[in-house]
């Protein structure tokens, strides 16, 4: 209580004021000092206002632009920039960012849901998360030597779509089987998604089903690559036919088919 306000009191509780008199004088001085001690805090608000308007705006301005920068980091890692196709008899495709990272993996077939449910290869750089699928032990009996892996890379990027061509191979290149990495475009990828097949499996089940029309699609899809690709050697050895084993493929490297094992080594049926 201030001073001054205390002397007044005094000087009123001397005078035997009536106490209603009394009650409404003291009322209206507690309203008085309320109100002047609200108008003080707002002056000194108000001066602090004015002295910083120019550090809170530039405060503001650097909050918003990390947000916008957040949102724009997670749009571009979020955005599909290539797909990868791989077939063998699991058949799985990953879906790579601009920043090569795999940001999705979706089975093709039901043995490639065992895998996946396997193998963690989402948020992984496309090189490890390769790598680690091949060296897996619930994949390792699918890239044994009889077998044959085919992966077809599509992108609009040709430096990013070059880059996994060339990363699937390395990979590859220290397993036993024959293997096949290549670009493909969207329109065969398309093609493929429709009749419910990787690129790989799609491209050798049409290159098959040219050389033998009494296969069927449905037929494909049950076989594994080692199983398709003795088929269409056998078609060619037999001089059934001329197309040609790279079929539509861009830019690619294969190794070896081996030999030819008729209706092949069954692994699940996918």
């Amino acid at each position: 209580m201030i001073d001054l306000e205390q002397r007044l009191r005094e000087a009123y509780d001397a005078q035997h004021l009536p106490d209603a008199v009394r009650a409404r004088t003291l009322a209206a001085i507690d309203e008085a000092r309320h109100a002047d001690a609200h108008a003080w805090g707002k002056a000194r608000q108000a001066r602090a206002v004015r002295r910083r308007p120019r550090r809170q705006f530039v405060a503001l301005a650097a909050c918003l632009l990390l947000v916008l920068a957040a949102f724009g980091a997670y749009g571009v890692y979020r955005t599909p920039s290539a797909y990868v196709d791989i077939d063998v008899n699991p058949s799985i495709e990953l879906t790579v960012n601009p920043l090569g990272i795999v940001i999705a993996a979706e089975p093709l077939n039901d043995d490639g849901r065992v895998v996946l449910d396997e193998v963690a290869l989402v948020n992984r750089p496309y090189a490890s998360a390769i790598g680690a699928l091949m060296g897996s032990a619930l994949f390792g009996p699918y890239i044994q030597e009889e077998a044959f892996v085919d992966i077809n890379v599509v992108s609009d990027s040709d430096r990013l779509g070059d880059e996994l061509v060339a990363q699937s191979d390395a990979a590859l290149a220290a397993t036993a089987c024959g293997h096949r990495c290549q670009r493909a475009d969207a329109a065969l990828r398309s093609e493929a998604v429709a009749a419910g097949m990787g690129v790989g499996r799609y491209r050798a089940a049409c290159e098959l089903i040219e050389l033998d029309p009494s296969y069927t699609l449905e037929d494909c899809s049950t076989m594994t690559m080692r199983q398709l690709r003795d088929h269409i050697d056998a078609c060619h050895n037999n001089g059934d036919g001329n197309a040609s084993d790279e079929g539509t493929a861009g830019q690619g490297n294969e190794r070896g088919h081996g030999k030819g094992h008729g209706n092949g080594h069954r692994h699940r049926q996918g």
